[in-house]
């Protein structure tokens, strides 16, 4: 061991004095040259990864193999909590250690311009440094390797900043760039998949995988008022960073081989390590264990959605399945959890209106914390309107229009300085073919007349979908479609319980237990109709109705035609 570190080091004096001679933009070097400047600096990579390891934060625990939500190869991987440890400040013999390597590395792929592995080191770690810009200055300006792979590298180093939209647009160039066989590879995201979701891949032929794989992510990202893309550049993001850790050292020690690949593919590459020392008078080394900035979730939508996201449903994420086959911690949301929410549609022209409110005070990561809130309306990754409110509370009512006719609507909330967020996302579907239609029903909290307009209801609309029973609700609609003969249009409105299940009907029919509630509501009046729109709203009385879930149900029918919408709502 030490004779092979005195040669090492031999050659790294050798590799040096070329590099001192040359300096960054000479001529070309000999390939003899350019293997010794390569060798000395993966020498000197493998010595700064060997020196921080030993200098890593320790941890009381690192992680018990018992407990591993995914076994890959030699790795054990397990998620966190949401209020998993922050990150230690890095020890400065370690960040002036990495300047030193960063110093060799600008030099030597400077020298050696068309080498694809020192230009992916000095990204690399440019980025861990934080040299967002350098890193993106270098994959622009001075790296000669494969096109490709110089797109792809600004891509990495633009993602890994949080500038999802310049990371999106480097990341085209970068597929546009490669054969067919490589960019397929690099959009093989089978590892990531299960189920109906895996068999959908397997169908797909290697040269469409592309919209495939877009759609797929779109579907998924985080939260779409920050980026509809950031899900599509992470998966590329780690595939770049994985090509840049092969033939290189590890943070960990381990050799590179595919289960390194396989982790960093499917959950993203540590963001910091720590390392746990063994008992005293083990033969055992020390245990790294890498570490995400947040709680890794799963965005992947269900299949269907990629059929039709007009029949989206909160039910379609799975964000929380801790055995997930993939898991992404965005470094703006350490957490992201669901919100009780109402959500509500309404017919504008060729636009979509959507009215949304919501309460999070039972959320402790949000509650009394500033929130930017927003509305997204989007039919597909380029197509979207939103609108925001920024400092926001636990409670709140948020609108915005777009010129789209289906897609899907989120809800999205984020406490920006501790990275928490909220979200719930439903289809917008497309307007029936009926030459009558009816928006959502709209719940809000009743005072005085019945309303007869929307901006009459907005700023009473009910956090939630969820009605105290000791109170009445609104209920507010728009027709669409009447026609000037139409005269009297006949209203039915209906509150039937709903999931009492066959037991309790039994126990009803011994009468065992209380009738289910029902309530039924009918009435005939002209509507008025204003730009085509005929808008209502009526109390209702909720405080006979015992707790449960009930189906809401308004049917308007006006001469032949009838339509009808419906709405679950839980009485409490």
């Amino acid at each position: 061991m030490f004779g092979v570190v005195m040669r090492a080091g031999a050659a790294v004096a050798f590799a040096r004095g070329i590099l001192l001679a040359q300096g960054p933009f000479a001529s070309p070097v000999s390939p003899a040259d350019s293997a010794r400047i390569v060798r000395m600096v993966r020498a000197e990579q493998m010595g700064f990864e060997s020196f921080r390891r030993n200098r890593l934060p320790e941890q009381s625990s690192g992680g018990s193999v018992d407990h591993c939500d995914a076994r890959i190869g030699r790795y054990c991987y397990w998620r966190g909590d949401d209020d998993d440890e922050q990150a230690p400040p890095e020890k400065p013999a370690i960040r002036d250690r990495r300047n030193t390597l960063l110093a060799t590395l600008d030099t030597a792929a400077h020298t050696l311009t068309g080498d694809g592995w020192l230009a992916g080191q000095n990204v690399r770690y440019l980025v861990e440094a934080d040299r967002i810009d350098d890193a993106l200055r270098f994959a622009r300006r001075d790296c000669r390797a494969e096109s490709y792979w110089c797109f792809a590298l600004a891509g990495f180093a633009a993602h890994a900043g949080g500038r999802f939209a310049i990371a999106d647009s480097e990341f085209t160039h970068a597929l546009a760039a490669m054969d067919a066989a490589e960019r397929a590879s690099w959009l093989d995201v089978e590892l990531l998949l299960t189920d109906d979701l895996a068999d959908r891949f397997k169908k797909v032929a290697p040269a469409d995988r592309e919209p495939f794989v877009r759609r797929m992510m779109w579907l998924g990202a985080p939260l779409l008022s920050i980026s509809p893309t950031d899900l599509f550049t992470e998966h590329l993001a780690r595939v770049t960073r994985a090509r840049i850790a092969e033939h290189s050292a590890t943070p960990d020690g381990t050799a590179w081989a595919d289960d390194v690949r396989d982790v960093m593919v499917r959950y993203g590459w540590p963001r910091w390590y720590s390392r746990t020392r063994p008992d005293v008078g083990s033969m055992r080394e020390p245990q790294i264990t890498g570490h995400d900035e947040g709680m890794p979730y799963d965005f992947l939508p269900r299949a269907r959605l990629l059929d039709s996201v007009t029949v989206a449903q909160r039910e379609d994420w799975d964000l929380d399945d801790r055995h997930a086959a993939t898991g992404y911690a965005p470094r703006y949301a350490r957490s992201v959890h669901d919100v009780p929410h109402q959500i509500a549609l309404f017919r504008r022209a060729d636009s979509t209106l959507a009215v949304a409110a919501w309460d999070a005070r039972r959320d402790t990561t949000l509650i009394g914390r500033s929130l930017d809130a927003a509305l997204v309306l989007s039919s597909d990754a380029d197509h979207s309107s939103m609108s925001r409110a920024p400092n926001s509370k636990a409670t709140g009512r948020i609108s915005t229009i777009g010129v789209i006719d289906s897609g899907i609507v989120s809800l999205e909330l984020l406490a920006t300085d501790d990275r928490r967020a909220a979200r719930v996302r439903v289809g917008v579907p497309r307007p029936p073919t009926s030459a009558m239609q009816l928006s959502d029903l709209l719940l809000y909290v009743p005072t005085g007349d019945a309303p007869l307009t929307l901006d009459a209801v907005r700023d009473s609309t009910l956090t939630s979908e969820t009605i105290p029973a000791s109170r009445s609700a609104g209920v507010y609609w728009e027709v669409y479609g009447l026609m000037l003969g139409d005269g009297q249009v006949h209203y039915t409105l209906t509150v039937e319980q709903v999931g009492t299940g066959l037991l309790r009907h039994i126990a009803e029919a011994l009468r065992f237990a209380d009738p289910t509630t029902a309530l039924r509501i009918q009435w005939d009046e002209v509507p008025q109709v204003t730009n085509g729109i005929a808008g209502r709203g009526v109390r209702v009385d909720f405080t006979q109705l015992r707790t449960g879930r009930y189906r809401l149900q308004l049917a308007v029918s006006a001469g032949d035609r009838t339509t009808q919408a419906f709405r679950v709502v839980e009485v409490r």
